[in-house]
């Protein structure tokens, strides 16, 4: 490639990040809105205590969890079957993996519109792959970060479960890393598979 090329590929990369930007800024609680089955779905088969609602609220997603069976939080204290608590995350923190993916998949240089509509194809299971590691989790360890604090006021440790760790992973920086690494995967699959 020669440098006029990446200089125009760079630009066209800042276009298309832009245009999605502010398409998620203006819009993007329509896109959440149609994933929210979708995240409900998640949450239930990755913590399998709680019935889940989800909703957007005041441009939150707000996660319902109603405890299916008692939740231990120390020893000595539990959250009551049938109790609902809740936690949240903006709508545009959620759009940051999705903008990061489109962005890449849109960006990317092909040679024919074969590979163009293969590249378009593979979005939907990258779109829900990345729906699914990310704010599915990040809602359930917002809940977990809750049972850890009243342990901690209780004097207690408590173990750290898998939900909170990948959550504290993508908070810092998994959730610009996992759309980043999908896309490239998806664009290397598809140079791959039509390549002449």
């Amino acid at each position: 490639m020669t440098n006029k090329a990446i200089s125009l590929l760079a630009a066209r990369g800042l276009a298309i990040w832009l245009a999605l930007s502010l398409l998620g800024f203006f819009a993007g609680d329509k896109l959440i809105n149609s994933l929210l089955p979708f995240y409900e779905t998640v949450t239930e088969a990755s913590s399998e205590g709680y019935a889940s609602t989800i909703k957007i609220e005041e441009d939150n997603i707000v996660f319902y969890a109603t405890a299916l069976k008692a939740q231990p939080i120390t020893p000595s204290r539990s959250l009551p079957a049938g109790s609902t608590i809740q936690s949240s995350i903006s709508v545009l923190h959620a759009l940051v993996p999705i903008v990061i993916l489109l962005t890449m998949i849109l960006t990317w240089p092909t040679n024919c519109v074969k590979q163009r509509l293969y590249l378009l194809a593979t979005l939907i299971p990258a779109l829900f792959f990345i729906s699914a590691a990310t704010v599915p989790i990040q809602l359930l360890g917002q809940l977990e970060i809750g049972f850890q604090n009243a342990a901690v006021k209780a004097g207690l440790t408590r173990e750290e479960p898998f939900v909170l760790t990948w959550m504290l992973l993508t908070e810092g920086g998994g959730r610009w890393l996992i759309p980043a690494l999908t896309g490239l995967a998806c664009c290397g699959l598809v140079m791959k598979l039509t390549k002449s």
